[in-house]
């Protein structure tokens, strides 16, 4: 009976996911997939979220109340440990394509210039859905930081 018992703990215990594994010299946390790699986490921005009757993005926003030397970091994906490719400064307008599910990160299309121009092509209608591939520059911010403003 005791020998049933001790095996249906230990059965329990390795199908739990937070217990350590342990590898000759010590323990280490479980692997569950998790990417620890920065440069492995890349979310393009889509455009044309609601079809062809709306402009690809839907909202312009503003760069505000960014600390500090005001730079905000653009990152290849909504998360904190994805890569950083570029940065845009207090002041800088945005268009608003997109935003993470939990409503933390914006998917912005933006000019090296800081000011909203059509070149961009998401000031109107696209055909479906898509990664935007245009001629400007695009990635992830924290919503935290930029003022949105009218629906386009």
């Amino acid at each position: 009976m005791v020998l049933a018992i001790a095996t249906g703990a230990l059965a329990l215990t390795a199908c739990n996911p937070d217990v350590e594994q342990t590898s000759g010299s010590g323990t280490a946390p479980l692997n569950r997939g998790e990417v620890t790699n920065s440069d492995e986490l890349v979310q393009p921005v889509v455009v044309g979220q609601f079809g062809p009757r709306f402009a690809a993005c839907q909202a312009t926003g503003q760069v505000r109340s960014v600390s500090g030397d005001g730079v905000l970091p653009v990152r290849a994906a909504p998360f904190d440990r994805a890569a950083r490719i570029d940065t845009i400064t207090n002041g800088d307008n945005v268009f608003v394509c997109n935003r993470s599910h939990d409503q933390s990160w914006l998917a912005v299309v933006y000019t090296d210039s800081g000011e909203l121009s059509g070149t961009c092509g998401v000031s109107a209608p696209v055909p479906s859905r898509r990664q935007y591939d245009g001629p400007c520059n695009s990635g992830w911010v924290s919503s935290a930081f930029i003022q949105l403003r009218a629906a386009r």
